[in-house]
């Protein structure tokens, strides 16, 4: 998980909502064999900058790593608590990177170890 933050004024929801969950992806290591990397790039709409795009999309696929990034443009404020927020486009990301890696035949089924992280962010057992 990535960002870019707009920076000026931007929402202070989103930065420490991206803040928390920064601190609880420290805690986990995964070291599953995945058939792709993913990294999702969540855009933060601030007064120097705003992302060109809304919603989310394929950013690119890195050959040489076998990385996807997925690229979601955050809207200027969250509607309700932003943590949950932020998991809920991570999943939407996620159901993203999944139908792309169907269609490049990369991928048979979903995104496991990206789904247990999820599931471990929001505070359910993944076992």
């Amino acid at each position: 998980m990535k960002s870019i933050i707009g920076g000026g004024f931007e929402d202070k929801q989103w930065t420490s909502a991206l803040d928390s969950l920064h601190g609880s992806l420290q805690e986990l290591r995964e070291g599953a064999n995945v058939p792709f990397n993913l990294t999702v790039t969540f855009f933060i709409p601030g007064e120097i900058y705003g992302p060109k795009f809304s919603g989310i999309r394929i950013g690119s696929f890195l050959e040489d790593h076998r990385s996807l990034i997925v690229q979601v443009a955050l809207p200027r404020h969250p509607e309700n608590d932003a943590r949950e927020e932020f998991l809920d486009f991570l999943d939407s990301a996620i159901v993203k990177a999944e139908g792309w890696g169907k269609r490049k035949k990369l991928l048979s089924g979903p995104l496991e170890a990206a789904r247990r992280t999820t599931s471990h962010l929001r505070g359910h057992d993944s076992t």
